[in-house]
């Protein structure tokens, strides 16, 4: 208070109570010393005494001081009224009022000011009315007949649960609005008020944390007597019970000891402990996280792990990091939390429960304000911690579970996340809080305290501030019932771990490491004292709350709007994630846009003559992986906290893994897309963007579903960062372009199809899907494609193929001469005539056997196929010069026209590409034949090989066709359909949690190993 204001209060003092003489200066160095140090309670006493004499100096009031002590009053309280709190002023008209009533001669000028003050004031009638009542009782039988709704009287019979055996009588006045109680004794024996003697006919205030002690009485608290009220009233307590509850972790170390509680509904408690004391383990197994070795809990005699669904709508948990989305603001944070919770609510039911829960918390000025981050923060500390509670508040959760509240905040903001808490308490809901270093009146508020030390073990359990002299006794202090400062009323809970944690002195003085007593030590004591024999709460029913498939649907579609607005509103997100691709695409495209060298200097652009238009598709299926791959990696990781809670609250995970992968795919979709037409668009690539826009999208979305697989899997960025690099690097080296399939290590390398791990590589898909269909599919192409692969055909088989088998023919013959074995070279010869036979009509060839040492039979054999090998020759001959007259005359029918000649250059021109060919055709290796075992391969014309019975699995690269099953079709289709696979797979495992169970399979094994 000022001192404009203290000194007004003095005058107030003096017009009123002066004539008192020294029992109205005893009250009002009283009223002092509740608020000021001994000097200054000196220093304003004799201000009180100043005007005592200026308005005292007849002994009495004329009639016309009378008038102007009236206006004097007024004007006081009307300037006191803008400093004190409601609380102070009551107080403050209490002191005036017992003033008046202590002297029976009280004149009615006097109860006239007191009328006064209450006015100004701004204090009910009622409540005003009852203060009165209050501060004029003097005996006994008055107390007993003063009794009404807000009055708890409690004495040696009216209250066993209170007072036992007291010769008097205490009366508590709770003023609900000022949250105070008011409490008077009438009686004869010595009672102590937080450590002062309770002086008879006065009234005290009664505030969190107290306590009335005497010698015949056990110990009354300021939560006793709430819950004595709360039991009055309308509020159904809930019953919160743990039953001898312990826990191991897997390796067999104990993590709690034997607990034992019974607590309700209206209760805060909490709960203390030094590091490594299970303070975290504890609420896990309280809440529903951790199952109990032994022991049970109960939720209104329901127990919480065998009926996890009927009661986990009952119980919250605010942990003590965020679980905010921190791109939301406050308000959307708390609609699409609710949303979750009540899947069954209308929109504009759960925006009426936020705006109740946001006022009732203090949030509404600023739930317009994003929530922000620690690096970027608009709402501050102790916001963000009353927004986290809020989200439980919202689902009405009737036990609340809170770890450390007040964890980096101020002292002020720490004091108003108490005070929340403990306003709930008020309307009958049980609260849980860790809390670490609580100050004094934080440390008050509590009504009872859980404390654990090292390794597990419950060493105290009951009323916070008798914890200090419970633990004195047992330290056996001299100061024993000193448990607050005597003046202040403070309370150091550092006194409870220094006085646990106390060490052992050596013979030279110095502290060693022992303890004087062991947390098993405590522990044993906490036993003796704490012997709590439960009776299970009769089952009270809670109404199941069944996850529906609507109400799946419902999430989903919630999960997607929050997940949708959060990426929207980050606008450093969204410009970075669509605008990466068309920008990769433009430097990509210019780069890569070759333009021929003449004489006269630099030529013009065409398609076809682009040298580095393979190397635009590859690179295309690079970004496609590496965007896919960026975009996810993180999403999974940094909601793991929010996860966590919805998880416990048994939110669909389904749900919210399925909005994740409609919004990258979507995200994917569009990146595509702005890269094929920026790409295409600045290579002249026409006619590709469909298949181009759906391989590239097949590809991301593959690269999506394995991104939120990492991001589900490991708990930190850069180990995510980390992988993405050893992920793509693969991609890149087995896709079949920068290392060809037959020149990878000889066990992997496969000469007649991909090998194996080039199946597993989405990019080799990718590529060959978009080579495959640009080569094969574009106009030019088209015109003569069919005709072309019978004419690879034939000249492969004419040219090649018969000159190699009838050199292993000579081979065979010469081996037979020399005594040799002759089967290598026989198997074969006699494959490929098989071969040869099942394509060829009325081709006659014996392929049967003969003895090695039958040298005449093998030189009629070798003349027969060297005979019908001069005869197949000529067959394809006449083919290949039939089909390359057909040929010759299409293209005729576009040349004879100068038009149409025109406009088949164009067509090569804009639709083929020479780079692009030399690579699908293997125009440039000099091998045309490889053997492989007993089979001739054909390593030239890949893309026009028309292989019999092309199974996915089984085709060689580049293959036209491909069959899946009975169904044969483009390589397009067929690849797309793969990456579809194999992104299906992937969101399996991730639904599965495959790759994290595989990692915490790895991990036990190398463990044991």
């Amino acid at each position: 208070m000022s001192d404009g204001i203290l000194k007004a209060l003095m005058q107030l003092f003096a017009i009123i109570a002066g004539k008192s003489g020294n029992v109205g200066r005893e009250a009002v160095s009283m009223v002092l010393e509740g608020q000021l140090n001994t000097e200054l309670t000196d220093k304003y006493l004799k201000f009180y005494d100043e005007y005592v004499l200026k308005f005292y100096k007849t002994s009495d009031l004329s009639d016309k001081k009378r008038s102007m002590a009236s206006v004097k009053v007024l004007r006081m309280c009307e300037e006191i009224n803008e400093e004190l709190e409601q609380q102070d002023k009551i107080l403050v008209m209490l002191r005036l009022a017992e003033f008046v009533s202590q002297y029976d001669a009280a004149s009615e000028q006097e109860w006239e000011f007191i009328q006064t003050v209450g006015e100004v004031f701004h204090i009910p009638s009622m409540l005003y009315q009852q203060l009165l009542e209050m501060a004029r009782l003097k005996d006994l039988e008055q107390a007993k007949n003063w009794v009404n709704d807000q009055v708890c009287i409690a004495g040696a019979k009216e209250a066993d649960l209170l007072v036992h055996d007291l010769n008097g009588h205490l009366i508590f006045l709770r003023m609900e609005e000022e949250g105070l109680f008011l409490v008077k004794y009438i009686g004869s024996d010595l009672l102590l008020l937080n450590g002062q003697p309770l002086e008879l006919q006065k009234i005290y205030a009664f505030p969190q944390g107290s306590a009335i002690r005497g010698n015949k009485i056990h110990p009354i608290f300021y939560s006793d007597v709430l819950h004595r009220l709360l039991k009055s009233g309308p509020i159904d307590l809930l019953t919160f019970q743990v039953d001898k509850a312990t826990y191991s972790f897997p390796n067999g170390k104990t993590a709690l000891h034997p607990l034992t509680i019974d607590e309700h509904g209206g209760t805060l408690v909490g709960i203390m402990g030094g590091s490594g004391s299970g303070k975290s383990t504890l609420v896990n197994i309280l809440n529903g996280n951790y199952p109990p070795k032994t022991g049970n809990i109960y939720l209104n005699g329901v127990d919480i792990y065998l009926n996890h669904g009927i009661i986990k709508a009952q119980m919250g948990y605010v942990a003590q990091d965020d679980i905010l989305i921190e791109e939301l603001n406050v308000f959307e944070n708390l609609f699409y939390s609710a949303k979750l919770s009540m899947p069954h609510l209308a929109d504009d039911e759960v925006v009426k429960k936020c705006n109740e829960v946001l006022k009732s918390v203090g949030l509404w000025e600023c739930r317009r304000l994003r929530v922000g981050n620690i690096l970027d923060k608009t709402i501050s500390g102790g916001q963000r911690k009353r927004l986290n509670i809020a989200l439980e508040l919202v689902r009405e959760s009737s036990v609340l579970f809170v770890d450390e509240p007040t964890s980096g905040l101020s002292s002020r903001d720490s004091e108003m996340i108490m005070d929340l808490l403990k306003e709930l308490t008020l309307r009958g809901k049980l609260i849980f809080v860790v809390i670490h270093q609580p100050s004094s009146d934080i440390f008050k508020m509590f009504d009872r305290l859980l404390l654990m030390d090292q390794g597990g073990y419950p060493i105290y359990y009951g009323n916070p501030v008798e914890s200090i002299l419970y633990f004195k006794r047992r330290a056996k202090f001299v100061s024993l019932e000193d448990s607050q400062c005597p003046t202040c009323g403070n309370v150091n809970p550092e006194q409870l771990f220094n006085i646990i944690e106390a060490k052992l002195i050596d013979e030279y003085g110095m502290l060693t490491d022992i303890r004087k007593v062991t947390s098993k030590e405590w522990n044993a004591h906490f036993n003796l004292q704490h012997q709590a024999k439960i009776e299970i709460a009769e089952h009270q029913p809670f109404v199941e709350v069944k996850t529906r498939w609507s109400d799946r649907w419902k999430q989903w579609k919630t999960y997607g709007m929050r997940d949708a607005k959060s990426k929207w509103v980050n606008h450093q997100y969204m410009l970075i994630n669509f605008l990466e691709a068309p920008a990769l695409a433009l430097v990509l495209s210019l780069f890569v846009k070759y333009f021929p060298m003449s004489e006269k200097g630099i030529g013009e652009y065409t398609f076809r003559q682009n040298l580095n238009f393979p190397q635009y598709l590859f690179f295309s299926v690079v970004v496609a992986l590496f965007l896919g791959l960026t975009v996810s990696a993180e999403e999974i990781l940094k909601d793991r906290k929010i996860l966590k809670r919805e998880k416990y609250l048994g939110q669909s995970y389904s749900a919210y893994l399925f909005s994740k992968i409609g919004i990258l795919f979507f995200i994917s979709a569009v990146q595509s897309a702005s890269f094929i037409l920026v790409g295409n668009l600045i290579l002249d690539v026409k006619g590709m963007f469909i298949p181009f826009w759906l391989t590239l999208f097949s590809l991301s979305c593959f690269a999506n579903a394995l991104g939120l697989n990492i991001s589900a899997t490991f708990n930190s960025a850069k180990v995510i960062y980390i992988l993405i690099p050893i992920l793509i690097i693969p991609q890149l080296l087995f896709s079949g372009v920068i290392v060809r399939f037959d020149r990878l290590f000889p066990s992997i390398t496969q000469q007649s199809s991909v090998p194996w791990i080039g199946d597993v590589m989405a990019s080799r898909w990718a590529f060959e899907a978009m080579a495959v269909e640009q080569y094969t599919q574009n106009p030019y192409s088209q015109i003569n494609f069919d005709l072309e692969m019978k004419l690879k055909d034939y000249g492969w088989k004419k040219d090649y193929w018969l000159k190699d088998l009838q050199g292993y023919i000579q081979d065979l013959r010469d081996e037979i001469h020399s005594g040799g074995n002759p089967d290598n070279d026989f198997m074969l010869i006699q494959n490929e005539w098989n071969k040869e036979k099942s394509r060829v009509p009325g081709l006659n060839v014996e392929t049967s056997p003969i003895a090695f040492h039958d040298t005449a039979a093998w030189n009629q054999r070798c003349q027969q196929w060297m005979q019908s090998a001069k005869d197949l020759e000529s067959y394809y001959v006449r083919l290949y010069n039939q089909i390359n007259q057909e040929k010759e005359s299409r293209i005729a029918l576009w040349m004879q026209n100068p038009e149409k000649r025109k406009d088949f250059l164009a067509l090569k021109d804009e639709h083929h590409n020479e780079s692009l060919e030399e690579i699908v055709t293997n125009k440039n290796d000099l091998e045309r034949v490889v053997r492989e075992e007993n089979d001739l391969i054909q390593k030239q014309n890949l893309i026009y090989i028309n292989q019999e019975h092309p199974s996915i699995f089984t085709a060689h690269f580049y293959a036209p066709m491909k069959e899946i099953g009975p169904f044969e079709m483009k390589t397009l289709w067929a690849n797309i359909i793969v990456l579809w696979c194999m992104a299906i797979t992937m969101i399996i495992l991730l639904l599965l949690d495959g790759l994290n169970k595989l990692r915490e399979w790895f991990t036990t094994l190398t463990r044991k190993n």
